[in-house]
């Protein structure tokens, strides 16, 4: 039985994505898996913990007893404890145990809760060359001799030509093994509707039923020279922010894939709209603010975007396919596929 401990050296780096994939690979491969985050995202109470509710959505898990603290102050003796016992619960019914760690522990508090687990460490690094070399090496460094390798997150499309490794190799000569550099990949920052429309404090006229579509991008309906099934017809699964008295740009976006239509400064579209939005099975969102004040308003939305939605489990697991050498990281936990 292999204990897997996922870490990062800062939040939103991929930690959950990766878990949840490796969690769904390694079953479909017939393997055993039990996964469990023990430390609550920091800043969280443990019962506030997106993260857990993923697990649960996306795998089935069951949570149970877990998160059970903050991550506020030291690790202690007690805290290691627990997380020891939590894993051993769940050793024997598995083949691995993955363990997502906190960005509220240091480099050190992460090796010594290795070290209680008994566990390897997989690290994974947002790719961001504007990282001192010498920062990410002293971390990676500090997490010892139990540290199999890490997985980089996030290469910047416009790095294209450049396959990743150079980041590794440049930040953090003979420390670590790169087993992939995963691209960044506009469908991981996505949000659903009805987050959208929570964010918004929104009203739903149609379409709440199918609210759990995922929104990649926003399209703002304004003037322009182009028709509108062509300017609409540019991205899929966007969110189309417009004023609730232009029609011609509503139904020009209902003419092309669309996860849902925001109507602004608080003005109910006509009914005709309404009945194509319904046929289409698009929703339909009111907001108060104009159209101005609704795009200042989802500004960062994505980028705080959580790892929730089927979509992305599937999405990162192509990216993970392709970009990760799953064998050679499997081969290092005693795995085999």
């Amino acid at each position: 039985m292999t204990i897997l401990y996922i870490v990062s050296d800062r939040a939103e780096a991929g930690k959950t994505a990766l878990c949840a994939t490796l969690a769904s690979q390694l079953t479909g491969l017939g393997r055993r898996v039990a996964l469990l985050k023990p430390i609550a995202t920091s800043g969280l109470d443990v019962s506030d913990d997106p993260d857990a509710g993923s697990y649960k959505h996306l795998l089935g898990l069951s949570i149970d007893g877990w998160p059970f603290w903050k991550g506020e102050g030291p690790l202690s003796d007690e805290i290691e404890s627990r997380a020891k016992v939590l894993v051993n619960r769940l050793s024997p019914k598995a083949d691995i145990v993955i363990v997502e760690g906190s960005t509220a522990l240091s480099a050190n508090e992460h090796r010594r809760l290795a070290e209680t687990m008994d566990a390897k460490i997989l690290a994974v690094v947002a790719h961001d060359p504007g990282i001192p070399s010498e920062t990410l090496t002293s971390w990676i460094t500090q997490l010892g001799t139990r540290t199999i390798g890490a997985v980089v997150n996030g290469l910047t499309r416009y790095r294209g030509l450049d396959d990743g490794t150079t980041f590794m190799l440049s930040t953090a000569p003979n420390v670590i093994t790169t087993f992939g550099v995963v691209p960044e990949d506009r469908r991981l920052l996505g949000v659903s509707v009805v987050q959208l429309a929570q964010h918004l404090d929104g009203r739903f006229i149609s379409g709440e039923d199918t609210s759990d579509a995922l929104v990649e991008h926003l399209m703002v309906g304004g003037m322009g020279m182009d028709p509108g099934e062509h300017y609409f017809g540019v991205l899929d699964s966007k969110a189309v922010i417009v004023r609730g008295d232009r029609p011609d740009l509503q139904m020009a976006a209902l003419k092309t894939p669309t996860a849902c239509i925001v109507m602004t400064k608080d003005i109910e579209p006509i009914e005709y709209v309404q009945y194509e939005a319904r046929e289409e099975q698009v929703p339909v969102i009111i907001v108060e603010t104009d159209t101005l004040e609704t795009m200042e308003a989802l500004n960062g939305l994505m980028h705080s975007a959580r790892f929730d939605h089927p979509l992305k489990l599937a999405r990162y697991a192509e990216l993970a396919n392709q970009h990760i050498n799953l064998p050679a990281l499997y081969g290092s936990l005693g795995l085999s596929e």
